[in-house]
């Protein structure tokens, strides 16, 4: 299911009922393909029941990207969008915000701002990769995977005696990063510790002569990892601390009275994890994963009042700190055990799941608020016949404010010969409101104006389906890869913020929301040095107010996305091209006389080209490229009449980086021969 089982590799058979890994714990293996999110138990990524899509650490290197939005940028079937203040958002299939959850070694990312956690808070100083899903996988992750999940695979093995990473890197924007980590082996025991520094000078996408709409920011981020063998099985402690002060530079307004003013506003974002795992095979055949963690994610802001005069500042005696503060903690323990054994015709996992969620604040109901879900998960895995395989799972969780609710899944999985898999996959998703949204006032300022989103505590769960059909082919001796894929996803009761009013908006349940689409994605290997990958997808989005017309109740968009990657074997230059076209966006919307009006935004293309040369003796890899090459910032959504309705912050424009990486590893026992 999750956790990076990678001890059990050698025990799991592969197609060919023979073992994937080693079957050794002193020196682990391990092979890039290797998947664990959702998964009965680490897979490879062609033999895992669930689709899962992989970034390695050496894409996040090429791109040069510092966080989770800059990396996703490029994928298809993704769509992210920017907010001032509130930051990044995410949306898979269509599914968007509460839906996607966002995860670290299986661990759920707390801190969401208007239902998203913001992706640009989310360093990949110390990832090794990401995986996703997308589609629903609440049978083992709960409430907010009704979309999606999003795990991220911190570094934990470290080859011979260590290693030490150290990395710089500017970006034209203004922004600087400094990264310094590494991992030492000792025994029976593993540490590792890493720092990164992230600053960024803040940037304007719009006319305003003062204000800055990406807002300048400064980010530090801490992780400490410790890891010990106990026979078969391995205890790992980690604890991470992440800090964000975002600098929110208001313009100069005039009141009624003819008085001119300035607001200011720093915006302080600290999240402090802990976790602690015990994972590895108990008996033959048989696995143990338990983690018990705890996050505590304080955010508050500093309102400043500036003299348009003199530019003088003073701290604000109506918007105070202690009445703005927002806290809130989860404390999370889940526990599976199960059998893999690829001679088996029968396999089963079963597993508990704790969460205990608090908050308080003066913006909170009663000033304090909590909740609990425990949950009972199982899943069995029946092998028809030589390949076939059907996996049959049930979550049974009880909340203390919504009771019980059961959420089955089911996949199916069919190789064909050895170069075709079809996968198709069911499941029943369920999202209980979060703390915010039933309990919190959230205040935020935009320029002159203030809005209030207000909490309901009256909501009612939501619930979906979905349904997801892949197909895999692979040609060429697997050179060229085929994989086409069909999707449909219905929520009930779908919370969502009400229309603006008076600048106030509430959470309430809208009747229901629906997506489809297919994707296509081509993927080929030429070589060891060139590589190529290319999709198209037509993701449908239901729009409730498009009912009242003639128009289909599904509006569709298309993307299409390449990558390249070619490596000049004289020179040793890397040369990478990053390619995503998003078209035109129809939608509804309600004018201000409360007619409706027909909507479109533009489509808009992202380039990214990226140079790496590396150095083997020294150890050094430089990074630079070109980020945005067309120069995309805000994209304008028109009303029928050809008018601006509105203009979505998308990219910053141009940029240009350049990173330089040192790596140093030893193993003394080389020394020794």
């Amino acid at each position: 299911m999750t956790g990076a089982l990678f001890a059990l590799l050698g025990s799991i058979p592969d197609l060919k009922g023979q073992p994937l890994l080693p079957d050794t714990l002193d020196n682990p293996v391990r092979l890039k393909d290797v998947v664990v999110t959702a998964q009965y138990s680490p897979q490879s990524e062609r033999n895992a029941d669930y689709k899962v899509e992989v970034i390695n650490r050496e894409i996040i290197e090429l791109k040069g990207a510092n966080n989770l939005r800059e990396l996703l940028q490029h994928e298809l079937g993704i769509n992210i969008s920017q907010k001032s203040v509130f930051g990044s958002s995410l949306e898979f299939q269509g599914m968007s915000k509460e839906n996607i959850k966002i995860l670290i070694d299986g661990v759920p990312v707390i801190g969401r701002l208007n239902g998203t956690i913001d992706l640009g808070q989310i360093s990949l100083a110390n990832i090794d990769r990401i995986e996703m899903i997308q589609g629903p996988v609440s049978v083992f992750y709960g409430t907010d995977a009704m979309g999606g999940v999003v795990n991220l695979i911190t570094k934990k093995y470290y080859e011979g005696n260590g290693e030490i990473r150290a990395s710089a890197g500017y970006e034209s924007i203004g922004a600087l990063d400094f990264n310094l980590g590494g991992g030492f082996n000792f025994g029976k025991n593993t540490i590792s510790m890493h720092g990164a520094y992230y600053d960024f000078g803040g940037l304007t996408t719009a006319n305003a002569p003062r204000s800055k709409n990406w807002e300048p920011k400064t980010q530090y981020m801490g992780h400490l990892g410790f890891a010990r063998k106990l026979n078969n099985l391995t205890l790992r402690y980690a604890a991470q601390v992440s800090d964000e002060k975002l600098y929110s530079i208001g313009d100069t307004v005039k009141s009624n009275s003819g008085v001119k003013s300035i607001t200011d506003a720093d915006y302080f974002t600290r999240r402090i994890d802990n976790s602690l795992n015990l994972q590895g095979p108990v008996l033959p055949k048989h696995f143990f994963d338990a983690t018990v963690a705890y996050q505590d994610y304080r955010r508050f802001h500093d309102t400043y009042k500036i003299d348009p005069q003199t530019g003088e500042s003073s701290l604000s005696n109506t918007d105070l700190r202690e009445n703005n503060q927002e806290l809130f903690g989860l404390l999370n323990a889940r526990a599976q055990f199960g059998r893999n054994d690829g001679a088996k015709r029968f396999n089963y996992a079963m597993g508990i799941d704790y969460y205990y969620e608090s908050t308080e604040g003066e913006r909170i109901l009663n000033h304090k608020q909590s909740n609990q879900t425990g949950a009972l998960l199982g899943s069995l895995n029946f092998r028809l016949w030589e390949r076939v395989e059907i996996q049959p799972a049930l979550r049974f969780s009880y909340n203390n404010v919504f009771g019980n609710v059961a959420s089955p899944a089911f996949n199916f999985k069919m190789p064909i010969a050895k170069t075709q898999v079809i996968r198709f996959a069911y499941a029943r998703g369920y999202r209980a409101p979060s703390l915010k949204e039933l309990y919190l006032d959230f205040a935020v300022k935009a320029g002159p104006v203030t809005y209030l989103i207000s909490g309901n505590p009256n909501l009612n769960p939501e619930q979906s389906h979905s349904f997801n059909l892949f197909y895999t082919l692979e040609l060429f001796k697997n050179r060229l890869r085929v994989e086409p894929s069909l999707f449909y996803n219905e929520v009930e009761s779908l919370i969502a913020l009400s229309d603006l009013v008076d600048n106030n908006r509430n959470y309430i349940n809208i009747d229901q929301f629906r997506s489809k689409g297919g994707i296509l994605n081509l993927s080929f290997k030429g070589s060891s040095s060139f590589k190529a990958k290319a999709g198209f997808a037509w993701i449908g989005r239901y729009n409730r107010l498009s009912e009242t017309t003639e128009a289909s109740p599904f509006l569709f968009t298309p993307e299409l996305n390449a990558k390249f990657q070619y490596t000049l074997p004289v020179v040793r230059i890397q040369l990478n091209l990053f390619y995503k076209m998003v078209g035109e966006m129809p939608g509804f919307t309600l004018g201000s006389a409360g007619e409706l009006l027909e909507t479109q935004r533009d489509a808009f293309s992202v380039w990214d080209i990226d140079l790496a040369r590396s150095f083997d003796r020294p150890g050094i890899t430089l990074f630079a490229g070109v980020k945005n090459l067309l120069d995309v910032d805000n994209i304008e959504t028109l009303n029928q009449a050809g008018a601006a309705h509105s203009s979505d912050m998308q990219l910053w424009g141009r940029s240009f980086f350049v990173k330089i990486q040192y790596r140093f590893s030893w193993d003394s026992s080389k020394n020794d021969h």
